[in-house]
This record gives structure tokens, sequence and C-alpha cells, in this order.
């Protein structure tokens, strides 16, 4: 046998054993919660396969069936529920007893991958929550420049004639070029390895997250240091930004935060707040790298459905184009001015309700000892994930008329009608009938859908 197969089948095998073993050591007890497919140590991976190609499907039988079920991964169960009651309690849970950050690092195995800082000290969050809400108008220019110059670059049309582009990847460019154009400015945000540092680091990172997870949780300390990829990004990303972070850490410290000329970026919102340790060159180069994570994906998706959505159901253009117009020619290009443009808003809410991001939303990991206990009665071992079912809840009949119907409008009628809480219902907010998270994704999609066809003179390349 070639030594080659001999090696693959091996391995192979090892893995598998790696995975039975895990299984039967490892694993909570979830015998009372009902499963969605094959639930026996080895015929789970059937289901768990399954649910890789079909995992809409499972969810929605689970939820035609039960209230609360549980589905196969590859390295675990992950427990799904449904219903109001339930994503209350989930919602209402503390972090001592639901965890977000514990999810999340497991899922991304983030101390390893990140490293322990990340969610150790997340004052990063609170810096692009705060810092780039409060200076979006600021920058709202810059921005909306970015995004004219990006799509011209990638699209080169020449009059009206058609031209195939792949959308994801072009979206990923304007999202990620857009992002950097208010973290770090410019030229380096127009820089393709710069650019091409922060879309690989995101795929390595999923990737040494789903392998670290494969192994039992005593191997990983040990082995996953060796898959993460940080200190290679890390490295790379040093090359990009290590010198112009050391200068505006010598300006701080020469001058203090309040110079003139200071720039209105990420790197500044971050030093406002970083102390210590952090406000170190390889830290801050750091939170950037993990801020890009964070922002180009997730949004990147947001905004290619919203655009596969304006293919699909174009009737609504017309109306979008005849508001976006109105309120650009009384009050122009602002961060006021698009948020009153309510009908492009309730598009990108809808095209979120009707194709989302996932399939399940508001990950949390059980922490508290002895478990967690629903309004139900049912109870979640500790150590377990607990997922919310989000084609159930965005589909509801109760709540939605005609739920399976993209109606681009629905949510500026809502709003229309419920004036005293029409903030609700804007592409932002959430609530127990709307679980697309990302308030993110809200203002780089937001931003991009609004901006006006690109034009040459209205692009601005640095030199």
């Amino acid at each position: 046998m070639d030594d080659y197969l001999r090696l693959t089948i091996y391995g192979t095998a090892t893995v598998m054993a790696a995975y039975a073993l895990k299984s039967i050591l490892y694993a909570p007890n979830l015998d009372s919660i009902p499963a969605i497919g094959p639930s026996g140590v080895f015929s789970s991976y059937i289901g768990a396969y399954r649910y890789l190609v079909r995992g809409k499907d499972m969810i929605q039988e689970g939820h035609e069936k039960y209230r609360v079920f549980r589905v196969p991964l590859i390295h675990r169960w992950d427990v799904i529920i449904s219903g109001r009651e339930l994503v209350e309690d989930l919602r209402a849970a503390k972090e001592e007893e639901l965890s977000i950050r514990e999810a999340f690092n497991e899922i991304l195995q983030t101390n390893i991958t990140m490293g322990p800082n990340i969610l150790g000290n997340p004052y990063h969050i609170s810096v692009t929550r705060v810092g780039m809400t409060k200076n979006l108008d600021a920058r709202f220019d810059e921005v909306r420049d970015e995004i004219i110059c990006t799509f011209d670059d990638h699209l080169k049309v020449e009059g009206n004639e058609w031209k195939a582009i792949p959308a994801q990847a072009t979206v990923m460019q304007v999202i990620c070029r857009t992002g950097n154009r208010l973290f770090v400015g410019l030229p380096l945000c127009r820089n393709v390895d710069y650019l091409n540092l922060n879309f690989d680091f995101t795929i390595s990172v999923v990737m040494a997250a789903q392998m670290i997870n494969i192994l039992p949780g005593f191997l990983r300390p040990i082995l996953g240091p060796w898959m993460s990829p940080l200190p290679k990004y890390l490295r790379r990303a040093n090359q990009h930004l290590g010198v112009l972070v050391t200068e505006r850490l010598q300006m701080e410290e020469e001058q203090g935060n309040a110079y003139p000329g200071r720039p209105n970026d990420l790197i500044s919102w971050l030093l406002d707040i970083a102390e210590g340790e952090e406000r170190t060159v390889p830290a801050l180069v750091q939170r950037i790298l993990v801020i890009n994570f964070g922002a180009v994906h997730t949004s990147a998706n947001t905004f290619t459905h919203a655009l596969f959505n304006l293919a699909a159901f174009p009737a609504s253009v017309p109306e979008m184009r005849e508001e976006v117009d109105r309120i650009v020619k009384e009050e122009g290009w602002s961060k006021v001015s698009v948020a009153k443009m309510h009908k492009v808003d309730s598009f990108l809410r809808e095209s979120q309700r009707y194709s989302g991001n996932s399939i399940t939303s508001m990950g949390r990991k059980v922490v508290k000892p002895g478990g967690f206990t629903f309004s139900d009665g049912t109870t979640v071992p500790e150590g377990c994930f607990v997922n919310v079912a989000v084609g159930p809840t965005h589909n509801n009949p109760d709540v939605y008329e005609n739920p399976d119907e993209f109606d681009a409008f629905r949510f500026y009628r809502m709003r229309t009608e419920d004036e005293e809480e029409s903030l609700r219902y804007q592409f932002s907010a959430t609530n127990l009938d709307y679980l697309s998270w990302g308030p993110w994704e809200a203002r780089m999609s937001w931003s991009i859908l609004c901006i006006d066809e690109p034009q040459n003179d209205a692009c601005s390349h640095p030199g």
C-alpha cells in the first residue's frame, strides 16, 4: 500500500476515534432533549453531515416538532430553542448563566487564535460601538468617497454595457476598503496586500478553530498554539501598521491626545481607552486585525444578500431611488440624511429577515453549575451551547403577514403605522421577533447601498 494512502487511512481513523472518545467522555448528557437526526455515538456523524448541507430544513423540522431540540455538529451537539418566551429567557439570562463570551471563545477558540487579551479585555467593542458611531458623521464624506472609488476600481463599466463580476468578492473589497478608510485612512486602506491580509486572517482563524475544536479539551492548550495563525498574521500586519502605530504612540507621548491635526481614526479611538500593555505596538496592531475580522465578512454577507435581493425583486428600486434623490437634493449626503431614508432602511431589514446571515442566532454557552432551566422547565446542562432558530422566528405568520414573500417596504409600513415605536423597526434594531444582530453591518450596508452611482471625478486617489 502506498505510504501516503496508509497515512491518510490511519490519520482518518485516529481522528474518528478522537471524535468518538470526546463524544463519550466529554459531552454533556442531553438525553432528555429530543434530537433531530440520528443520535448515536457514530450515527450522529451522519446527522452532522446532513446538518452541514441541509441545516435549514433540520431547524424547521425541529421547530415544527418541539420548542427545544438538538442538532449534531461534528464536535458537539447544539441545543436550539424557538418561541418568544424562550428567546426572552435567553436574552434576560446573566453572563454568569448563559455566556456569550464563552460561546464566542470556544467556537473560534479566541484565546488561541486571536490572543487571550481579546476577550480578557474587550475594550475594542466599546471603541467601535461608540467611537465609530460618534465620528461617522464627521468622516461620512470620506466613507462615501471610498465606496465610489472602490466600485469604480473594480467595476470599470463603460456606458451601459453588461459585465459579470464576482459579487461576494467585490463586496468584500468594498467593505474592507471602506472600513479601513475609517480605521487607518489613506493610502493603507487601498494597499492590496493589507486588504488580502485581512481576508486571509479571517479564513485562517475559522479553519484553525475548527481543527482545535476537534481535539479533546486537555489537548487544546498543548496542540492549539501550533495551529494558531495569529503569530504569522501579526508579523504580516506589523509590516503595514507597525511604523504608523509607532508614530502615533510617539505623538501621544510627546503632545498628549489633543494635539493639532490628530487623526480621527480607529488608532486614535483605541488610544483614547487603551491602558498599560494595550498601549504597545503589538497589542494595537492585534486589535486592528481582530476588528477587521469582525467587520469584513459579516458586513459583506449582509450587503451581498441585499444586492441579490435588489436583482431578484427590482419593483422596489424606483421608490427607493426617488426617496434617496429627494432627500439628497434637499439635505445632501450625511449620516443624518441617510437616517431619513426609511424605505431603503426597510429594504435592508427585510433582506435580512428574508435571507439572513445564519440559520441560528444569539449563541450562548451554559456556564451555570447544574445547568440553565428555561421557563418551560427544560434544563440544558452546563457546557452545552444554546442557539435560537432564526428561520422560524423570521417567518412567523403571527408576526409577519405573508412571511414567505419578500416585501421590501414591510417595515416602512410598520414604522408609519406605529410612529411611537418606529425606531424598533429600523434596520439595526433587534427584538424577540427579529434576530439579525449587528449594528456594524447596519451602518456599513446603509452607507454602501445609499451611495450614488460611481463617477470618476468623485474619486480622490492620493498623490
